[in-house]
């Protein structure tokens, strides 16, 4: 099977969630289970994905769209990704009802974002999107009044671009990371995807980020080892939990 994983943030400047070791976690269970993957994000986001990517999966490739110039680069990329299978849009921003990529605070980020809802609805591949705020690619699945009656500003940055499958979590990094637990489980005998879900895992390629690429928390916009506003030990008790879930069902 071939996928990919549509890496992203809401704001200029590499976001902790949304970029941490989620969709580097997800591509790293992919190879493990024998797919074929491949990244794909935009020339803002590109350094922290890299980052992480290299702490987490260095032999997948990572594609880096232009935020000017789209439609040249996605002319030439295209026919590359004509083969998939699946595409997997991890807290990648998307279109609200005014066309308009917008983050949690509502403001217009357009002109620091590559339209990737172009490759995200383009082709057959079976569309599974993750998100935590109502802004990303796939949340158009949810009616945006929902999104409203949970979410300040709701239906003002509601993504109005759908998906087949759509994983919501208090984090999109808890999503994932209970995406890759499913997967164990299923695929008891690859062992490495139990090993991923250790939180130690994901704490080194959050450092790698920070460190290296300056990655920010999107909350309290600090280059930190934290996500959402969740300083380590409270962000790691679910990932610990579901890797004791896992662990407990043998």
């Amino acid at each position: 099977m071939r996928f990919l994983d549509l890496a992203a943030t809401s704001a200029a400047v590499g976001a902790t969630s949304g970029r941490r070791a989620k969709v580097e976690l997800l591509a790293a269970a992919l190879r493990a289970l024998g797919g074929e993957v491949r990244l794909v994000t935009d020339a803002p986001c590109a350094p922290v994905v890299a980052a992480a990517l290299g702490a987490a999966a260095p032999d997948v490739p990572l594609d880096v769209a232009p935020v000017q110039g789209y439609d040249d680069w996605a002319g030439t990329v295209l026919p590359r990704y004509a083969a998939l299978s699946h595409l997997i849009a991890c807290e990648r921003v998307g279109p609200c009802l005014d066309g308009c990529p917008r983050n949690m605070r509502g403001e217009d980020i357009g002109g620091h974002t590559a339209p990737l809802d172009r490759l995200y609805t383009a082709g057959s591949a079976y569309r599974i999107g993750i998100g935590d705020g109502g802004n990303e690619l796939g949340m158009g699945r949810l009616p945006a009044e929902l999104v409203g009656r949970v979410v300040d500003r709701g239906e003002r940055i509601h993504c109005v671009v759908g998906c087949d499958a759509l994983l919501v979590g208090g984090t999109s990094n808890w999503a994932a990371a209970a995406l890759v637990g499913a997967l164990a489980l299923l695929r008891p005998e690859v062992s490495a995807l139990r090993d991923l879900l250790r939180p130690d895992w994901s704490y080194g390629v959050l450092t790698e980020m920070v460190t290296r690429a300056g990655a920010v928390d999107g909350v309290r916009r600090r280059a930190e080892v934290s996500v959402d506003g969740l300083d380590w030990p409270a962000y790691a008790e679910p990932l610990t939990r579901i890797a004791e879930l896992v662990a407990a069902a043998g």
